[in-house]
């Protein structure tokens, strides 16, 4: 690994260091999530091999994955942090899920969102150490065309979606609330993708691949007035876009012309986009973006499998940019990857080439490591 790259990550290595021991020497103490089955590391699991995207969040300390599956049910896992030990249920059967699903942590509960039959959209949740998922429909037949976007804003859940017709939707219910309000974000013939949403200093962010540009729109929260903003013009955007928020600035990420990642970046209230250009495999399709201490943290996918983690030397992600390949050891990557950060440690959900569902996570030394959280078999 080169210095650059040591020198954007030691702010996280005693942290990260310090809660791996922990959680290993308590490994043997009640986890705070219940699980209907244990798989030991590379041990199988029943999911169906699938190359839709995983997501990825931090539930209770712990990192926890949904995915969609290939007869179309939705998984979801998780782990004791610092263990390799993943944990499987299933939220919804078989011939209910039609899209890569979306997590996050709400106060006591884990929620998801995903595309459900006839083009509708399902939100499902489950409280923290208890067993058995609750459903809800967010949006009838008709009216969702993407895997959603969703983000928790304050006591309300956002969600994002490309609706009909091209259109971008946007749902917000209040927590405890099974009533879902839909607002129209942008006319029709705006994007045929999946947006990304963020939660960010007071409003939400909505990024859209707009034709071969793009956009972000965004809303002061409690406002359904949503304000346009070209963030890169026409033959710049040949990907699903993903949007995160830091440090008082809006950061938003993309595949650029031949296969380049592009990184944009704007402090909170002004229209000033600047472009940076990541060095190194390129992506496809989709990247990812979070943030952690240090500034931005991008994921993507490039030719040939290689997954690569790329981070920011500061934090509003202006400076320079050093990569590193994450799956080196370890299978290529099939998918599109996202990713989270959990107690300073990088952690990366994809599918591979066999159809198992991987997830790395990174050390001490800022070095990545592999698990099978399940192989691929039919579920």
């Amino acid at each position: 690994m080169n210095q650059a790259l040591k020198t954007v990550r030691s702010a996280r290595r005693a942290v990260i260091a310090r809660s791996r021991a922990r959680m290993l020497a308590g490994a043997g103490a009640a986890v705070g999530l219940a699980a209907a089955a244990a798989f030991g590391p590379g041990m199988p699991a029943a999911l169906a091999a699938t190359t839709s995207t995983p997501a990825i969040t931090v539930a209770d300390g712990n990192s926890v994955i949904a995915t969609q599956t290939s007869a179309n049910g939705l998984r979801f896992y998780w782990n004791m942090y610092g263990t390799g030990y993943w944990f499987g249920q299933q939220v919804v059967g078989n011939n209910s899920t039609y899209s890569a699903p979306a997590i996050a942590q709400d106060g006591n509960n884990v929620i998801i969102a995903a595309e459900g039959p006839d083009h509708s959209m399902d939100f499902y949740w489950e409280q923290i150490g208890t067993t058995g998922w609750n459903g809800e429909r967010v949006a009838g037949p008709g009216t969702t065309y993407s895997a959603p976007s969703m983000a928790v804003n304050g006591n309300i859940v956002n969600i994002a979606v490309d609706g009909p017709s091209g259109t971008v939707e946007f749902y917000w219910a209040v927590n405890g609330s099974p009533t879902w309000h839909p607002e129209p974000v942008t006319g029709i013939n705006t994007t045929f993708v999946a947006p990304s949403l963020a939660v960010n200093d007071g409003g939400v962010d909505i990024a859209i691949q707009a034709g071969d540009s793009l956009d972000l729109y965004w809303a002061v929260n409690g406002s359904s007035t949503w304000t346009r903003e070209v963030v890169a013009g026409a033959g710049q955007d040949f990907s699903a876009p993903s949007v995160t928020g830091s440090d008082g600035t809006t950061d938003v990420v993309a595949e650029g012309p031949g296969l380049s990642l592009k990184y944009y970046w704007a402090v909170n209230g002004t229209t000033t986009w600047h472009p940076v250009s990541l060095t190194g495999p390129g992506a496809i399709p989709a990247p990812a973006i979070t943030t952690d201490s240090t500034g931005p943290v991008v994921v993507a996918r490039a030719v040939q499998g290689v997954l690569q983690s790329y981070a920011s030397l500061d934090t509003s992600g202006n400076g320079q940019w050093v990569g590193q390949r994450v799956n080196n050891p370890g299978p290529q990557a099939a998918s599109a990857a996202t990713v989270t950060i959990n107690q300073g440690s990088e952690n990366i959900a994809v599918f591979g080439t066999a159809g198992d569902l991987e997830f790395y996570w990174e050390d001490s030394t800022g070095a990545f490591h592999e698990e099978t959280v399940a192989a691929a078999g039919a579920n």
